[in-house]
C-alpha cells in the first residue's frame, strides 16, 4: 500500500502529464546523477521530506500526528543562451504552481462518484503550508543549462491505532454502597460485548 507521501507525489505526476505548456521527455521520480541530452527537457518529482509531529500532547493516548511532506519538483532545460533558459524556467516553475494550486480536485477535491465511506473519496493532504521556487544554473563547459525547482509542503493528520492481539469480550463490573462496612456484599454486574 502506497504512503500518503507518494499518493501526493503521485497526484502530482498526474496533472502535470501530457500538458502543452510543459514540454518534457518523461518524468521521473527517483533521482538520478546525470541527464542525458535526448532526456531534456526533464521533470523530476520526488518526496524529498518527510516529518510528523505530535498533534496533541506527546505520549498520551494512540499516536495522532500533524504530517508535513515536502514534494521536489524540478524542471530541467538545456542548450538555450541564458535569457531563454530563465523564460523557460518561469513559464515552466509559474504553470506548475498554477496547475496545481488552482485545480480543485487536487487541492480541495472530494470525488463525489466514491461512496462516503470509501478513503479515495477525500482530499489526499488538509493544506498546502509553504511553496518554495528557486533556479539552479550548473555550469560545465561552453553549454547552458538551467533547472527550475520547487518545494511544495503539505499538511495532513496521521493516526496510530494500537496493535491489540486480545479482543475486549466481557466487562465484569462489582460495586459497594458509598459507606458501607466490609461486610456489605458488592453488587455484581457482567457487560458481554459483541465482537463481531
Amino acid at each position: 500500500m502506497s504512503s500518503e507521501a507518494t499518493k501526493i507525489r503521485e497526484a502530482i505526476i498526474e496533472r502535470l502529464t501530457g500538458q502543452d505548456w510543459l514540454p518534457v521527455n518523461g518524468f521521473r521520480r527517483t533521482v538520478r546523477p546525470k541527464l542525458q541530452t535526448e532526456e531534456l527537457p526533464a521533470l523530476l518529482v520526488v518526496v524529498a521530506d518527510e516529518m510528523e509531529t505530535p498533534e496533541d500532547e506527546a505520549n498520551c493516548g494512540p499516536s495522532r500526528f500533524m504530517n508535513e511532506v515536502t514534494i521536489g519538483i524540478s524542471y530541467c532545460v538545456g542548450f538555450m543562451p541564458p535569457e531563454d533558459l530563465d523564460d523557460a524556467l518561469d513559464k515552466a516553475t509559474n504553470g506548475i504552481r498554477r496547475r496545481l494550486l488552482q485545480d480543485p480536485t487536487f487541492v480541495r477535491g472530494i470525488d463525489p462518484s466514491k461512496d462516503r465511506d470509501d478513503p479515495e473519496r477525500y482530499p489526499l493532504f488538509e493544506a498546502v503550508t509553504k511553496v518554495r521556487r528557486g533556479r539552479l544554473y550548473p555550469q560545465d563547459g561552453a553549454s547552458y543549462f538551467g533547472e527550475g525547482r520547487i518545494e511544495m509542503t503539505f499538511q495532513f493528520r496521521t493516526a496510530y491505532e494500537p496493535d491489540i492481539d486480545d479482543v475486549l469480550e466481557r466487562v465484569v463490573i462489582t460495586a459497594r454502597p458509598a459507606g458501607a462496612g466490609p461486610g456489605t456484599p458488592g453488587i455484581g454486574l457482567k457487560i458481554d460485548i459483541p465482537t463481531t
